[in-house]
């Protein structure tokens, strides 16, 4: 990675190289040293930005968050359907099948790992935080298509628990044709558990012959 200069731009290399590290080797394996070398900024500056690593896999985080929202809202103008909304999260672990093969979902095993830190720990709820993101914006998206608020929230649990689930399968496996081949069935879920969103046929109008 190129050095960085401007002190935001220093910043945002910080956090891009820790994004994939965490990725990819995880919280614990991961030092600001690596980060530093990642990013080509001396290790002594990083502590400018982060001073502890804690600190920096909030940005992380953060920088997630921010990201999914973006992603989500990008989806939401481009589909009227919230179903094709919905389909979008179900097929969207393809476009990264080598990485999710390869290091499992870049949020899901992170707030996974993260976890073991203990329930109250600060970064164990930030991951709860990024996970209740996808969470929430299914829900909102059930809804639009009739659901009651209950039922919403039950069904985007369960379509977030499948796709996460599916992406865990698949980098313990290493099989990218099982990650295809589950996908195609939690879309196939999603469109029996999903209501309809075409209108009612009307019923035809008797026509009374004239006497």
């Amino acid at each position: 990675m190129p050095a960085a200069d401007a002190p935001a731009d220093k910043r945002a290399a910080l956090v891009a190289a820790a994004t994939g590290l965490l990725h990819e080797q995880g919280f614990q394996r991961t030092t600001l040293a690596d980060v530093a070398d990642r990013a080509s900024v001396p290790l002594g500056n990083v502590y400018y930005y982060f001073r502890t690593k804690e600190a920096l896999a909030e940005a992380v985080i953060t920088a997630h968050e921010q990201a999914l929202r973006g992603l989500f809202a990008s989806w939401d103008s481009a589909h009227r359907d919230p179903r094709a909304r919905l389909r979008r999260l179900v097929r969207a672990p393809l476009d990264t099948a080598d990485r999710v093969i390869q290091f499992g979902c870049p949020h899901g095993s992170l707030c996974q790992e993260l976890e073991k830190l203990g329930g109250d720990a600060p970064l164990a709820r930030a991951g709860a935080r990024l996970l209740a993101v996808y969470i929430d914006w299914s829900d909102a998206q059930f809804r639009a298509l009739g659901c009651d608020k209950r039922e919403s929230r039950a069904l985007a649990t369960d379509l977030v628990a499948s796709v996460q689930g599916t992406m865990l399968l698949a980098n313990t496996l290493r099989s990218a044709p099982l990650l295809a081949a589950q996908l195609r069935r939690v879309e196939r879920w999603l469109d029996r558990a999903a209501p309809s969103t075409k209108p009612p046929r009307a019923k035809p109008v008797p026509v009374r012959s004239r006497s």
